[in-house]
């Protein structure tokens, strides 16, 4: 009986974050609760994000809510600044976003789409620091704060009432910016199985095939052999994607030696 073949760990698909982002702010407006805060941050680290402004919201440093909900952004959450007013928390900034949920009147201007204000941002952070505005999740930014902001963006949604906590709204502009400041982003790479690999499986699925008594329909195994590698060659298979097949053989392979070969 063959011995299992080897697993393969996944390619990890992970960038060092464009420069570009350290000219993007995330600015959260009167936050309920410090879990909201830390889940908001570990988003904003997980794609490459880490200048956080909290205005107005309730004490989250050293608090184990924020900790837990912000995991693996610990550092992000301890440089997180802590301000009063509007002006403080806008300090620097070049360009702002402000992020709306609701429908367009005549005082405000167009608002963009998400992925549309993010191509903005990623651009304009080349050069100047920008901002993205996050308002209170019940009631969102108010008129004024709305008024304040050069951009307003929303999040295109199939239902007429959008359900995006805090940390959601966070983890898809975070995402939309990141990837539009990569350009073009490189695929996965792929961890694909050798010829001779193949080959191997090939002759395996022949072997394991004949033990449960398969015939080919024209009687030829060297042809049915032959259609098999043109199946299996019309996409490049990963060696995840032979030791899968592999296991199947095994298992068709050990039930004929414990059950026999069927007549």
């Amino acid at each position: 009986m063959r011995k299992p073949h080897e697993t393969h760990p996944e390619p990890t698909l992970t960038f060092a974050p464009p420069p570009n982002l350290a000219n993007v702010t995330v600015i959260l407006i009167e936050p309920a609760a410090p879990g909201n805060i830390g889940s908001s941050a570990r988003a904003m680290k997980t794609m490459g994000l880490g200048d956080l402004v909290v205005l107005n919201g309730p004490k989250f440093k050293g608090d184990m809510e924020a900790i837990k909900m912000g995991h693996g952004a610990g550092d992000l959450l301890e440089k997180a600044r802590e301000v009063k007013t509007w002006e403080e928390a806008t300090e620097g900034v070049h360009w702002l976003i402000g992020t709306t949920h609701r429908k367009r009147r005549a005082q405000f201007p167009q608002t963009l789409p998400a992925r549309e204000a993010a191509k903005k941002a990623a651009a304009l952070s080349q050069k100047h620091r920008v901002a993205i505005v996050f308002g209170r999740e019940e009631s969102g930014l108010s008129d004024v704060e709305l008024r304040r902001c050069q951009e307003l963006t929303t999040v295109p949604s199939g239902a007429e009432h959008p359900a995006l906590n805090l940390s959601q709204a966070v983890m898809l502009y975070s995402y939309e910016i990141f990837v539009a400041s990569m350009g073009t982003v490189p695929m996965q790479p792929k961890n694909l199985a050798t010829i001779h690999e193949l080959e191997s499986l090939l002759k395996h699925l022949g072997e394991s095939l004949a033990k449960v008594g398969f015939r080919p329909h024209q009687g030829d195994p060297d042809s049915f052999l032959r259609s098999l590698r043109r199946v299996l060659g019309r996409a490049p298979l990963e060696k995840r994607d032979v030791n899968v097949l592999h296991r199947i053989c095994q298992q068709i392979d050990y039930y004929v030696e414990t059950h026999g070969s069927p007549r």
